[in-house]
């Protein structure tokens, strides 16, 4: 998504999106300032006043109060009870309604490892209607896995929180929330990073090789905004990350393709009911223009570049394209040069090259397209790769893409190189339509966009950013936007609401701030 940062005030969101909270929405997931306003607007499939209330008094006092053990015992059988409830009725509603499929964003907190927290905000989720939520699992150089049990290269979410004694290295926070969806009628999905590895991946030792390169030889963080020295050693977790903070991985390097195998296998092991993945593409840049140099492309990676060279068999082109990644274009002497190069070490004579200018120029165009292939190949070969284990246990797989990711003008390319329309069409796709008018009809239309794209199988769930019945960060109502996206394209049952955060702004600063008890008053409609 575009990041979507959330500010710890926020990290990633999207996008960036958790210890943080949402921004605006130009580069993936940063997320910024929360709604003035918190309104329930008018959700489908939603949960009435009194019975939200009635819950709320139940999780209290079977989860949070001190009361007696005969009070709590009751209290317990009675709020699993309304649970059980609330979970038919939502299922009977949503497979009435014309969006079948409602779901949201959400980061979680160590906060929420605190009795009652977290099941009230699943409560909150399952009372605006809600049956699916995206949880981040790995995101901004962490993994949502307990500290005790994480074998991939990256730190704990619960890092900190462990070494504070505020919970145990064993607590799986990832699985208590697959657990409380699942009581509940939501499903829970993963939500991960891909191709970003996060920040602090280059703090781990032996993981140089890893990463993607541009033809200046830099990685994605050469010109980071972080002071380097004050976010060592994790702390570039808890700080506002933007793209040029963000490290991307050579998708040709084994060792990256491992390390997230890794997490993916560590984070399906809790049985969620499916992942995404987020980030699937290269770096863009500050403004987004569509690309035409083979320098800024990240294919200069130790793998990237290797897999180039030795898939090119003839070695004319070889030694071509070898000129042509060092220079950034081969001229009408290069091409001479290399003809007779070869020529004199196959002790032959070189052909004759009437035109070597024209030649320069037909040679630039065509090692452009192979250098370009190259890397939206590597984009589709990793998220292939990464995804394999969930794919043998038949575990469903989206990716998180901006539709324009896939741009092409001409020779020119879109810097994110996202080539979302040659994903496997088994794989869901969740467009971030994040298009900005007062109708919504620019989203319809994205939406649209994407479908034209996209097998008649393949699931498209767009992701929607706003909040209920209020615009917000310029975007229009969740209501409106749905309105604009049915008219348009009425067979799209499946819509996601980025982001909690936006909707439950009090929870969110709550759980960010380690405040959050339980207690707090649940929303209503208003």
């Amino acid at each position: 998504m575009i990041r979507r940062k959330w500010l710890p005030i926020a990290t990633c969101a999207y996008m960036g999106a958790y210890m943080s909270m949402p921004f605006s929405i130009t580069f993936e997931a940063i997320a910024g300032a929360l709604p003035d306003k918190n309104l329930w607007g008018k959700p489908s499939c939603d949960v009435n006043q009194a019975e939200i209330l009635r819950k709320h008094e139940l999780r209290k006092l079977a989860l949070v109060k001190e009361t007696t053990d005969n009070a709590k015992i009751k209290a317990q059988a009675d709020y699993a009870a309304i649970l059980q409830k609330h979970k038919a009725d939502l299922q009977s509603c949503r497979d009435r309604q014309p969006i079948q499929t409602q779901a949201t964003w959400l980061r979680l907190y160590a906060n929420d490892a605190k009795a009652g927290v977290l099941e009230d905000v699943f409560d909150r989720i399952v009372n605006r209607g809600y049956n699916q939520v995206f949880i981040e699992v790995f995101y901004d150089g962490r993994v949502l896995l307990p500290v005790s049990d994480n074998p991939t290269p990256w730190r704990s979410v619960m890092a900190e929180a462990v070494k504070e004694g505020s919970v145990s290295a064993d607590y799986d926070l990832w699985q208590k929330a697959v657990k409380l969806g699942k009581e509940r009628g939501i499903k829970v999905y993963g939500w991960a990073f891909t191709m970003n590895f996060g920040y602090g991946y280059s703090e781990v030792r032996g993981k140089a090789s890893a990463l993607a390169l541009n033809g200046k030889g830099e990685n994605s963080i050469a010109n980071t905004n972080f002071n380097r020295q004050q976010v060592a050693n994790g702390r570039a977790f808890y700080e506002d990350a933007y793209e040029v903070d963000h490290l991307f991985i050579d998708p040709y390097s084994p060792i990256a393709r491992n390390d997230l195998i890794s997490a993916v296998k560590a984070l399906m092991q809790r049985n969620p009911d499916g992942m995404v993945f987020d980030y699937v593409r290269y770096p863009t840049n500050a403004t987004g223009a569509l690309i035409d140099d083979v320098k800024q492309l990240w294919i200069y990676g130790q793998s990237s570049r290797s897999t180039l060279l030795n898939s090119i068999g003839d070695r004319h082109v070889r030694a071509l394209m070898e000129l042509y990644l060092a220079n950034g274009a081969v001229t009408g002497s290069d091409v001479i040069a290399t003809e007779q190069k070869l020529a004199d070490a196959m002790r032959v004579k070189p052909n004759p090259i009437p035109n070597p200018s024209q030649v320069a120029i037909t040679t630039n165009n065509f090692l452009w397209n192979m250098a370009t292939n190259h890397a939206y190949q590597g984009v589709l070969n990793f998220v292939s790769a990464v995804t394999t284990p969930l794919q043998q246990n038949n575990i469903p797989i989206g990716t998180v893409f901006f539709p324009q990711g896939n741009d092409r003008q001409g020779n020119k390319v879109a810097p994110k190189m996202q080539p979302w329309e040659r994903f496997p069409s088994f794989m869901e796709r969740h467009p971030m339509t994040y298009a900005l008018c007062a109708d919504g009809k620019c989203v319809a239309e994205q939406v649209a966009e994407v479908l034209q794209q996209s097998a008649p199988n393949t699931l498209v769930c767009p992701v929607l950013a706003g909040t209920w019945g209020q615009s917000f960060d310029g975007h229009p109502s969740y209501e409106i936007q749905t309105q604009a996206i049915k008219a348009r394209s009425p067979q799209i049952n499946c819509i996601s609401h980025f982001v909690y955060s936006w909707m439950e702004p009090d929870s969110d600063r709550l759980r960010k701030a380690g405040t959050a008890t339980g207690l707090e008053s649940p929303t209503l409609p208003n």
